[in-house]
C-alpha cells in the first residue's frame, strides 16, 4: 500500500474504538498510522545526504522505511505491532474515510519476508501448507455423503483432514463438519463434486508468505478449470473469503457460495428434513426449546454474510434464536487470526466472547469458521480442567469449605460447535 493511500486517514480514532485488540492491549491503529504519517512528513523535508541518513536510521528501526513506520505505543522497538493486528476488517468497516488499514498490515508483512516460524502458535499447519505448494496433489477428501464426479457444483471441505491431525481438542470432531455438510448438501437435493483442492491460503497469505500463496492459487485455480464446475460451494469460512475475495473465481464464471448461503436458499427442503426429524428431535431435546447464538466469523463477516446463518437457525423447529450484544458487523473477532495469535491477550478475547454467550443463557454457540471453533472449545475444556482441579482440591477441604470454593460446574455450560453439525444433528438424525 501507498502512503498517500494512509495519508487520507484524519485522525478519528475510530479504528482504534472498535479494534478488537484494543480491549486486551496498547495495540492501536490510529497511533500507527500516526508514526508513519510523521515519517513520510519527516522523509518530504529532508533532501540529499540527510535525506539518505534518515532514511537509512528508520529502515534500521522500523525495518520496512516508508510502509511500516514506529508504532508508538504498541511496540515501536521490536515491531510487535506488524503480527498483533488480527485482520477482522473492523477497522476498514467503520473508517469513515475508506483508510484500508489491513491491507497495509498485509502488505508490510510481504515486505517483511512473511511470519517467521517461531511466532505461529500452530506452525505444523503452516509447514503442511507450504509443503503442499510445491506437491502436485490437494487436501484428503475422504468424507461421507453421494457425490457425483460429473456434477457441476462442486464442494471444498477445507483443511479439515489437518485440523483433525494438528489440533487437539477435546469434543470436536473436525470430520464431522465434512461428513454432515455433505448430507446436508444431499438433503437439498445436491450431489456435489469434491474437489481435491490444496489449502485455500488464507493463513499464509496473512501471514505474508505471498509467493506461496500465488502458489496455492495457482494449483486450485487450475483444478477448478479443469473441473468445469459452475458453483463451488464451501463450508468454511475462511475458505469463502479467500476464494470469494482473493480468487476473481466469478469473474471466470464460477459461483463461489458458502454452506449456509445455499442452505438458505433452498428452506423448503430444511423444512421438509424438520419433519421427518421431527420425531427424533423430541426425543433428543424434549418440549424445551433450545436457545442458540450464532458467531459471525471475520471472514463473513467482512463480505456481509450475516442473514444466510440466522435464517437456517431461526427456521430450525425447536430453536429460539438469541443475538449476542456484538454480533453482525459489530462481532469480535475470536482473536486467532492467520493462525499467527494464541495467547494471554487473544485468550481473553475468547473470554470475553463466551462471556457474552452465557449473558444471553445461550444453550449452544454455533459457528461457521474451524478456527473460532476450535479455540472457544479450547477455552471452554481449559476452564472445565481448571474447575475440576479446584473440585478435587475442595474434597480435601471441609465441608463448609468445599461448598465455598468448589464453585459449582462448568463456567461455560453450552455447547460450541459448526453450523453443519448443529443442523446434521437435529435434521438428519436416525
Amino acid at each position: 500500500m501507498e502512503e498517500t493511500a494512509l495519508n487520507a486517514c484524519f485522525q478519528c480514532g475510530e479504528c482504534t474504538a472498535v479494534c478488537p485488540m484494543r480491549r486486551v492491549s496498547k495495540f492501536a491503529p490510529r497511533s500507527i498510522i500516526q508514526e508513519i504519517q510523521a515519517e513520510s512528513e519527516t522523509m518530504s523535508a529532508v533532501e540529499g545526504a540527510e535525506a539518505s541518513a534518515v532514511a537509512a536510521e528508520t529502515a534500521e528501526t522500523v525495518g520496512t522505511a516508508g510502509v511500516a513506520g514506529a508504532a508508538g505505543t504498541a511496540g515501536a522497538e521490536s515491531k510487535e505491532w506488524l503480527w498483533m493486528c488480527l485482520l477482522c476488517g473492523s477497522c476498514l468497516m467503520k473508517c469513515p474515510q475508506g483508510v484500508d488499514f489491513p491491507q497495509f498490515i498485509l502488505h508490510a508483512r510481504e515486505e517483511q519476508g512473511g511470519a517467521l516460524e517461531e511466532l505461529l502458535p500452530h506452525r505444523e499447519l503452516s509447514q503442511i501448507t507450504e509443503i503442499m505448494s510445491i506437491l502436485e496433489r490437494g487436501v484428503p477428501t475422504d468424507f461421507e455423503g453421494e457425490t457425483d464426479e460429473s456434477s457441476e457444483i462442486g464442494f471444498f471441505p477445507g483443511c479439515l483432514a489437518y485440523f483433525d491431525l494438528f489440533m487437539d481438542v477435546s469434543g470436536v470432531n473436525y470430520k464431522e463438519i465434512g461428513d454432515y455438510s455433505l448430507k446436508l448438501l444431499n438433503k437439498i437435493g445436491i450431489e456435489p463434486r469434491i474437489l481435491p483442492l490444496k489449502c485455500c491460503g488464507h493463513d499464509i497469505l496473512f501471514q505474508g508468505k505471498r509467493e506461496t500463496f500465488e502458489r496455492l492459487v495457482a494449483f486450485n485455480k487450475r483444478k477448478i478449470k479443469e473441473s468445469g464446475i459452475k458453483m463451488l460451494i464451501l463450508n468454511c469460512a475462511e475458505c469463502y473469503f479467500t476464494f470469494k475475495k482473493y480468487y476473481k473465481l466469478e469473474e471466470e464464471g464460477v459461483k463461489v457460495v458458502h454452506l449456509a448461503e445455499i442452505l438458505a436458499e433452498n428452506m423448503h427442503f430444511i423444512r421438509r428434513a424438520m419433519k421427518e426429524a421431527s420425531e427424533a428431535s423430541v426425543k433428543s431435546n424434549g418440549t424445551k426449546a433450545v436457545r442458540v447464538a450464532y458467531h459471525d466469523p471475520c471472514a463473513l463477516k467482512m463480505l456481509g454474510v450475516y442473514e444466510a446463518p440466522r435464517e437456517v437457525l431461526r427456521a430450525v423447529e425447536g430453536v429460539e434464536f438469541v443475538e449476542l450484544p456484538h454480533a453482525r458487523e459489530n462481532a469480535l473477532c475470536c482473536g486467532v487470526s492467520g493462525m499467527l495469535l494464541c495467547n494471554d491477550a487473544t485468550k481473553a478475547l475468547r473470554a470475553f466472547r463466551l462471556g457474552e454467550v452465557r449473558e444471553v443463557k445461550a444453550d449452544v454457540l454455533v459457528t461457521t469458521c474451524v478456527k473460532c471453533l476450535s479455540h472457544f472449545n479450547c477455552l471452554k475444556r481449559e476452564q472445565e480442567r481448571l474447575q475440576q482441579q479446584k473440585q478435587g482440591q475442595a474434597e480435601e477441604q471441609s465441608a463448609e469449605e468445599e461448598v465455598r470454593s468448589s464453585g459449582g460446574s462448568s463456567e461455560y455450560e453450552f455447547e460450541i460447535c459448526d453450523l453443519a453439525v448443529f443442523l446434521g444433528r437435529l435434521l438428519l438424525a436416525e
